[in-house]
């Protein structure tokens, strides 16, 4: 091995698991492997390295500072009202990628994978129209990478439009591997409230076969059919017979995601998060435009205004001249109702500060790694009636004194 021996990070809270090393490594001498928890971290096989450098270099988590500040910010939705409900929240990032789809370019993001009988997230890229919906639709989970970067830079390489979506720590990844700047990509990242692990994802559907009695072949965190919001989860479990059915879980009544809106199973890293503020790296950032009602009520469709909050509305915020530019080319699919970076993130504490590590997070992960999934289950359900006692009591004394 050549030079001193690598170390890629310090403390597990400095490595948010983006892939940038493992695509960069001209030996493939780093593989991401999963701790005792299920969370991944890159890991260098000291016989194969050379001792380059090439993996700390392209660290953008450790290394690069966001500069750019919000340029314009828009409460949107798409305008075509029977596509709109094929995304979780105001259908912007569809229409993002479709138009870089009839420009014969490629659209990469997380989709939920149906493999060996287990749902696996990972990127992907899509090329033709009918197959975008596999990448809508949030999805709770950190996805594999995989060498999707030098996919991406062969693409653009050979003159391809590409448009990527991801966490913040994903898109700064691939900036950073790709080290130059290509007009043909488009980037955008997501409001992200922290990532959990794919292992404990997985156990969670395992538990919904045996509740269901069924193979579960398809998942949506929310289903925009019955609410836009954390309203109920859809799960489709084909069951012994081969007869599909459907059913449908408040997220309340969801183990895992609850687990995961209450910041007990993201990350290490998540709860660090540099991104969490107005300094993004794509050059569109999209997510749910929480406490619309109270920020604009003029927007919305009961006082007037064009945005239908049972229809999904996104917070749009413009991070760049490219950003800009490309909004202008899809502008006339959206409604674009102009607020500030302040507005949006009233309601959207990620953008204001990262997740904030729960008090019982240790006490979770240590059930976990000593009795399996199902006592963090079980931990979850009585956490969850707990606080519906609670809120139960606050809502009989609000009753009484109201009386009074």
């Amino acid at each position: 091995m050549e030079g001193k021996e690598i170390s890629l990070f310090e403390d597990k809270a400095q490595c948010c698991a983006c892939g940038a090393c493992v695509n960069i490594c001209p030996k493939n001498a780093i593989s991401m492997e999963l701790d005792e928890c299920g969370y991944a971290y890159p890991q260098i096989n000291k016989d194969k390295c050379v001792g380059c450098g090439a993996c700390k270099k392209v660290c953008a988590f450790q290394n690069v500072i966001e500069k750019e500040g919000a340029k314009e910010v828009y409460a949107s939705a798409r305008k075509d009202t029977k596509k709109i409900f094929k995304s979780t929240s105001g259908g912007i990032f569809a229409v993002l990628a479709e138009n870089i789809l009839q420009k014969g370019g490629i659209v990469y993001g997380a989709s939920m994978e149906l493999v060996d009988g287990k749902l696996i997230i990972k990127h992907v890229g899509v090329d033709k129209l009918e197959e975008l919906p596999k990448l809508q639709e949030s999805k709770y989970v950190q996805s594999q990478i995989g060498f999707i970067y030098n996919e991406i830079k062969d693409k653009l390489q050979t003159g391809v439009n590409v448009l990527f979506s991801g966490t913040p720590c994903q898109v700064a990844a691939l900036k950073t591997f790709l080290n130059k700047e290509y007009d043909n990509l488009f980037t955008v990242d997501i409001i992200c409230h922290g990532v959990p692990n794919q292992c404990f994802f997985q156990c969670s559907m395992e538990l919904l076969e045996k509740t269901f009695d069924g193979r579960i072949v398809e998942f949506k965190f929310r289903d925009k059919e019955k609410s836009w919001g954390h309203g109920k989860s859809k799960i489709v479990c084909v069951e012994e017979t081969g007869e599909t059915k459907e059913h449908y879980l408040m997220s309340s009544e969801y183990t895992y995601y609850d687990l995961f809106l209450n910041g007990l199973i993201s990350r290490e890293n998540c709860y660090h998060c540099k991104y969490t503020n107005n300094h993004r790296p794509g050059d569109i950032t999209i997510g749910d435009y929480w406490g619309i009602a109270k920020m604009h009520p003029e927007f919305i469709s009961t006082n007037g205004g064009k945005l239908v909050p049972e229809n999904g509305i996104s917070a749009l915020i413009v991070n760049t001249d490219k950003g800009i530019q490309y909004l202008q080319e899809v502008k006339n699919e959206l409604i674009l109702c102009q607020s500030d970076f302040e507005k949006v993130a009233k309601a959207n504490a990620q953008l204001r500060e990262p997740c904030k590590y729960h008090v019982e997070r240790d006490y979770v992960l240590k059930l976990y790694r000593e009795k399996g999934y199902d006592s963090v289950h079980r931990f979850a359900l009585k956490q969850i009636k707990k606080r519906a006692i609670k809120a139960k009591i606050k809502g009989t004394i609000k009753k009484i004194l109201h009386k009074k």
